[in-house]
């Protein structure tokens, strides 16, 4: 158009829309010159031109971060527009209304330019202005009147063919269903409106990386969500979007415990806000980075605070207890300057500002004005979504711990984590649920600090158990019922076992590694759409007691990083300290690389090993004797110590369990009947040696070998067996646990695959090196084939934590199963195993590498 000489009425409707489209890319100087020159050009012609272009610069201008001086320009606009274009000019007020946080004069003109819209028939604008209130909406904290919003909008969008702004539609309704506690339902919205943005733009906008990465942050992926914004962070950031992008990655440093990078984003986003005339947000950056401040002096006992607005880690702030109580002090003050400004303004941040400064202020001493911000934060715990909920029960429990209120404190943890539950109910994907349990932690251990200072071991059980591998006594959600889903696993099969087959080092290893990790994602998002089904299930002492008899439980909680054995026998609840949790840990590694040695015939002193092992986990000596039965509940970080190697577990019939809740349901659903399924992967060092040996104990049992142990053969047998045993290499991901596998003819069978199953084995012998690994994720949490089994309803899973010798495993199996085929349980079969070997180190060394879980 401006190559053809235009008339200025047409030239400035060229450059208009040369700056509109300059403007949402980011390029902010050159919208700027464009816009100007429409504006020129307008006042040649008439006053409805000039307002138009008037509007359009004021909104640039507030985009570029100069909301006040935009301001005037749409003041100016006003009077020069007409009845018919007033709805188009109150829109572009109320976004610039939006960018200074002055929400309700924004939903004023909103309200003003939907209803003008109406009457003109002006469908597209009355569509703007309703998702643009949608935005606002969001921003005030009103998510339902955000989606109802979105949901009128998208549809006129959709008629019209504007399918760039039905995705907008599609992105505010996912931040809706995000901010209300609906995890699920925002993240199958966003694959809907990455796959519309990809349609309309053919890239993703820097507004959907932001939420997704605050999504994730939400569902305790913080890592993932760094990597995500990591890419963006580095490229060339629009203007207009750089503070919010710092903000969100201020928000994902912080949930990844990176407390230097959080306060440095956070106060450099701080800083551009203010700048640009956005005080709500400056607020929300400062806020955040208080937030930091408080972890990191929690860490350290020293606040940390930075004194520039740089990307840059903050400097390191004077040494010494001299400095600590001013410091302290003065963290204290602003966040209760905080406090109090968001509370006057009815901010949705308050409660959290008001926790914050109730927790600085007890650790500075300010015992008065903490207990005052504590009990204006727990207002809130009736109301709003569960996880807002649950911060408001935590403010409730620390009031009462300080007000020395035990009823109050418990009552208060209990409801918190009644809150967290609810938040995990919703949620299908069994990490995610692991991973949601975090946000109990702190409710969790308050609760057992309180039982461990009472002296009450019942109720030191009790608290620990209520939060212990809660994840994976959920109710199971299924396989996601995704068309794509089939596809993406058969493709990261593929990948995985052309990896397997690929020497290490080279090109064609890093592009199959990253193919790898991409199948994964894939498989990752189906399964992250599912929805949860409802509430977790409590814990039951009465009936874990009643269901004892004469089966010892032992739990070992850790308290403050010591360990603690509570033990029940008879009805009887018994608590003592074992020792400090760092040892036990060391001493279980140091077990496990002797395991390891030994596996490989090379010499190992596993007897003072052992000693060792036992004192650092239980504090027993090495002459003391464990009870006939046992049922063993360890932290998830210990949960694949090398139990069996214990002196005190020789003749003991051991079963471990990631929570006492799991082994009760797991001993309660013990059903009659199914057959025995014997499976054999490829590459074994003995062949199908192991399955032909077990054959003859099981006349009816239906076996798979060779070529035919695919994963598909596998399942099918697999499928309502009573008892299976797989013999075939595995492999633990510790990056990826729930990608943890067996390999089989046509590649690995991993968790997702055993989904498909309709009644899993009732009991599993996975006779594979390192099938027995679990990865510690969540709060009490440890995922791997094994946890994985358990949760989907299997009773008792045999698995090894090392690798192990294949030839002695031959011998251990054929006692296990000796035992298991006249009826017996696979605990049985491994002491019966374990007795036997005593006088061959090999065979003594692959027994004690084995553990039965469940029941």
């Amino acid at each position: 158009m401006l190559a053809g000489r235009p008339s200025p009425r047409a030239a400035s409707f060229a450059h208009q829309a040369m700056g509109i489209v300059l403007r949402d890319a980011g390029r902010l100087p050159e919208a700027l010159t464009e816009v100007q020159r429409a504006l020129r050009l307008a006042r040649r012609c008439d006053a409805d031109r000039t307002a138009d272009v008037l509007a359009t610069l004021g909104l640039t201008l507030a985009w570029a971060g100069r909301t006040a001086k935009g301001l005037r320009h749409l003041e100016e606009a006003l009077p020069l527009t007409s009845r018919t274009a007033r709805p188009r000019l109150l829109l572009r007020r109320a976004q610039a209304l939006y960018l200074a946080g002055r929400y309700p004069e924004a939903l004023r003109d909103l309200q003003s330019s939907i209803q003008g819209s109406h009457r003109l028939g002006d469908r597209l604008w009355e569509a703007r202005g309703l998702n643009n209130r949608s935005v606002v909406h969001l921003a005030m904290g009103a998510h339902t009147l955000a989606d109802a919003d979105a949901r009128r909008a998208e549809p006129i969008f959709v008629e019209l063919g504007q399918l760039l702004e039905s995705a907008h539609c599609l992105h505010n309704r996912a931040h809706a269903a995000h901010a209300r506690g609906d995890l699920p339902a925002a993240l199958v919205l966003m694959d809907d409106v990455a796959q519309r943005y990809g349609q309309t733009l053919g890239l993703l906008p820097v507004d959907f990386t932001i939420d997704h990465t605050n999504m994730l942050v939400t569902a305790g992926l913080a890592t993932e969500a760094r990597t995500l914004l990591g890419p963006v962070l580095d490229g060339e950031v629009p203007r207009a979007k750089e503070a919010e992008l710092l903000l969100t990655a201020a928000r994902a440093a912080l949930a990844d415990e990176d407390t230097d990078v959080a306060i440095s984003h956070a106060v450099h986003a701080s800083g551009v806000f203010a700048r640009q005339h956005r005080p709500r947000w400056a607020q929300r950056a400062t806020l955040l980075a208080l937030q930091a401040e408080s972890l990191a002096a929690a860490a350290s006992g020293t606040p940390r605070r930075p004194r520039d607005h740089g990307p840059q880690a903050p400097p390191t702030p004077p040494s010494g207890p001299e400095h600590r109580p001013a410091r302290t002090t003065s963290l204290a003050r602003r966040a209760a300057d905080m406090a109090a400004s968001l509370s006057a303004q009815g901010s949705a941040e308050a409660p959290t500002a008001l926790l914050l400064h109730g927790r600085v202020a007890l650790a500075a001493g300010r015992h008065a004005e903490a207990e005052v911000s504590l009990a204006l934060a727990a207002r809130s715990r009736h109301t709003g979504p569960p996880l807002g909920r649950a911060a408001a029960w935590l403010a409730a429990a620390l009031l009462a711990r300080q007000r020395q209120d035990r009823r109050g404190l418990l009552l208060a943890c209990r409801g918190g984590l009644d809150a967290v539950d609810e938040h995990r109910g919703t949620l299908g994907d069994l990490e995610l649920r692991a991973l949601a349990t975090g946000h109990g932690l702190e409710l969790a251990t308050l609760a057992v600090e309180e039982s461990l200072r009472a002296g009450t071991a019942r109720d030191l059980l009790w608290w620990t158990e209520r939060w212990r591998a809660t994840a994976l006594v959920s109710p199971s959600a299924g396989r996601p019922d995704d068309p794509g889903l089939e596809r993406a696993v058969a493709a990261l099969r593929d990948v995985a076992r052309r990896l397997d087959a690929t020497a290490g080092g080279d090109a064609a290893t890093a592009t199959l590694t990253h193919e790898r990790a991409r199948r994964e994602a894939d498989v990752r998002r189906a399964y992250r759409h599912l929805r949860g089904s409802g509430g977790a299930r409590g814990f039951d002492l009465t009936g874990v007691l009643d269901a004892l008899g004469g089966t010892v439980l032992l739990s070992l909680v850790n308290v403050g990083g010591t360990l603690h054995a509570v033990t029940v026998a008879r009805g009887q609840v018994r608590r003592r300290e074992v020792g400090p949790l760092d040892a036990a840990l060391r001493e279980a590694e140091f077990a496990r690389f002797a395991l390891r040695r030994a596996a490989h015939g090379r010499r190992s002193d596993l007897g003072s090993t052992a000693g060792r092992l036992q004192a650092a986990l239980l504090g027993w000596p090495l002459s003391t004797t464990g009870p006939d039965r046992v049922v063993l509940v360890p932290p998830a970080d210990l949960l694949t110590a090398p139990w069996g190697l214990l002196p005190a577990f020789a003749d003991t019939v051991l079963t471990v369990s990631p929570s006492a809740t799991l082994w009760l349901a797991a001993r309660q659903s013990r059903a009659s009947g199914g057959h025995v399924a014997l499976v054999t992967g490829p590459g074994l060092s003995t062949g199908e040696s192991e399955v032909t040996r077990l054959s003859p104990m099981y006349a009816a049992a239906r076996s798979v070998g060779g070529a035919e142990a695919t994963v598909a053969g596998a399942l099918s047998v697999l499928d309502g067996a009573r008892l299976a045993h797989v013999a075939a290499h595995g492999t633990f991901r510790a990056d990826a646990p729930l990608f943890s596998s067996l390999l089989m003819a046509d590649g690995p069978l991993a968790v997702h695959d055993l989904d498909q199953l309709a009644r899993p084995p009732r009991a599993m012998v996975l006779s594979a090196c390192d099938s027995g690994g679990a990865a510690p994720i969540g709060a009490h949490e440890a995922l791997g084939l094994v946890s994985s089994l358990l949760a989907m309803g299997t009773s008792t899973v045999l698995a090894s934590v090392v690798p192990v010798n294949d030839r002695a495993t031959l011998t251990v199996m054929n006692h296990v199963h000796t035992v298991a085929g006249a009826g017996g349980s696979l605990a049985e079969g491994l002491l019966a195993a374990r007795r036997a070997g005593r006088d061959d180190p090999l065979v003594a060394a692959t027994t004690a590498a084995f553990t039965a879980w469940g029941a």
